[in-house]
């Protein structure tokens, strides 16, 4: 049986992109994805995979099919159950996971930022922010809340040299609740 899947949505739900919960699972189902649950209304979603998936075809077909749904083109990054479990795992904030979890994010990249470019970022320039780069994801602990800071997703994206969508710690462990209901 293929690996339970995440699956987040990028750049929805905004500027008018809206994609309803509804027909993220109809357009999972239709791809014969099973056990369908969303979370919240940021295009979250956790799935067990059909048979004919790959970890590598999920995301791209389930971006398709949500694109002629919805009439406009729909990012979709996926994270395995495993990958999900790391990512929850090796959190470097660890106290502010457990006090502040509405300002701490995680961003999960296309791929693994260059080395480099994210070696010399100076998160200070912006704030107080705090910023790890770890592997695919990036913890980011916002202590005056994101929407005030200027440390935003495209500042980190153009250091990571990626694009990536960004989820807070509240959302990451609700998205773990359901990859484990779903094993």
């Amino acid at each position: 049986m293929p690996e339970v899947t995440v699956a987040l949505l990028r750049a929805v739900n905004v500027g008018g992109r809206t994609v309803r919960s509804a027909d993220l699972r109809a357009a999972a189902a239709e791809l014969g994805h099973q056990r369908v649950a969303t979370y919240a209304a940021s295009g979250n979603a956790v799935l067990v995979p059909s048979p004919d998936s790959s970890p590598e075809t999920i995301g791209p077909r389930l971006s398709r099919a949500l694109g002629r749904l919805c009439g406009f083109a729909v990012p979709v990054l996926t994270r395995s159950g495993t990958q999900w479990d790391r990512l929850v795992a090796d959190v470097p904030f660890t106290d502010h996971a457990a006090d502040d979890p509405s300002r701490l994010t995680v961003v999960c990249w296309e791929g693994t930022p260059d080395e480099e470019s994210v070696g010399t970022f100076d998160a200070a320039r912006y704030g107080e922010e705090q910023v790890a780069w770890h592997g695919e994801e990036t913890y980011v602990y916002y202590p005056h809340g994101i929407g005030r800071s200027r440390l935003t997703l495209d500042v980190l994206s153009r250091a990571a040299g990626r694009v990536g969508t960004a989820r807070n710690w509240r959302t990451v462990l609700a998205l773990q609740s359901l990859v484990d209901e779903r094993r």
